[in-house]
């Protein structure tokens, strides 16, 4: 096949008319080829079209899925991947969780009529600590205290929302919160718009955030603390899931400021706390790696 060298006047910023361009190309020069006639010139054309009109035809009668060409499969195989949501229930052995598998199975868990306020399939976002099996200490302890309808409530840590939710079970109120994750202050607000509870939430370190004045006078304050550890680097761990003993020591500076007198402190954490812990009536109760404080302020 012969390429002409000729400029092609559509490729250039000269748009000149098809007819000027069939013009030139019937004044190009034509030695050592045959003239067409003109019939000859009609007829072959429009074989061609046809042939070439007969395989398109063709090609478009193929019966051709789109989807196929991605190997798409329906319905979509993500629908038994892996999903980061959570389950929360209250029953009669307490509190209890498991991680939800995959969509599939958080469909079914949706799809289920639920006890009235017992049970509820909660988002987990990045970076924020999900609820363990291990803290089922902490969690019974909030649904055996002595929170009674309306009290006032403080979380601190709150994560997904998931002890907010336990708290709320009790005082039927709006719950304050302090995180210092603003992304779980997002995940606990999702939690209590599913969950169908108020949270009250402000974004800081519980040691030295500025609270509103009705951040106080407490009847409970609830923390499922990050655990202390001997010899911890505390800059060395993400997310504040751990303590060298700075945060529980600020977080007991401020607690008197927080509790009403006659009100109660619930945190977990480990045996290690016990040794910054000294206040008289502190009761205690050990889990798996971990320690319950009840922590009464007379």
């Amino acid at each position: 096949m012969k390429v002409s060298d000729e400029p092609d006047p559509s490729a250039s910023g000269d748009h000149g008319s098809v007819r000027g361009h069939a013009e030139q190309t019937r004044k190009r020069p034509t030695s050592g080829m045959k003239r067409i006639g003109i019939g000859q010139g009609v007829v072959r054309p429009l074989i061609l079209g046809m042939l070439l009109g007969g395989l398109g035809a063709t090609w478009l009668s193929i019966d051709v899925d789109p989807w196929s060409v991605n190997q798409h499969t329906w319905p979509p195989g993500e629908i038994n991947s892996a999903c980061n949501w959570q389950y929360l229930k209250v029953d009669e052995d307490g509190w209890s969780t498991h991680s939800i598998d995959s969509y599939q199975d958080l469909d079914t868990i949706l799809g289920r009529p639920a006890p009235s306020g017992k049970s509820v399939a909660i988002p987990i976002f990045p970076s924020v600590y999900h609820p363990l099996l291990d803290d089922k200490l902490y969690y019974d302890a909030i649904l055996e205290s002595d929170i009674e309808p309306g009290d006032k409530v403080l979380v601190i840590g709150t994560g997904s929302g998931a002890d907010s939710w336990a708290a709320s079970l009790k005082s039927q109120s709006l719950v304050y919160v302090v995180e210092i994750n603003p992304l779980a202050v997002a995940n606990a607000r999702a939690t209590a718009r599913i969950a169908g509870f108020e949270i009250k939430p402000i974004v800081g370190d519980i040691r030295q955030v500025e609270l509103p004045d009705d951040f106080s006078e407490f009847d409970f304050v609830l923390w499922n603390m990050p655990y202390l550890w001997d010899n911890y680097n505390i800059e060395s761990m993400a997310f504040h899931d751990g303590d060298d003993g700075s945060i529980l020591k600020g977080f007991l500076k401020r607690l008197p400021s927080l509790v009403k007198k006659g009100g109660t402190t619930i945190v977990l954490n480990t045996a290690a706390a016990g040794k910054y812990i000294h206040a008289p009536g502190v009761t205690t109760k050990e889990g798996r790696g971990c320690m319950l404080f009840v922590i009464p302020n007379p």
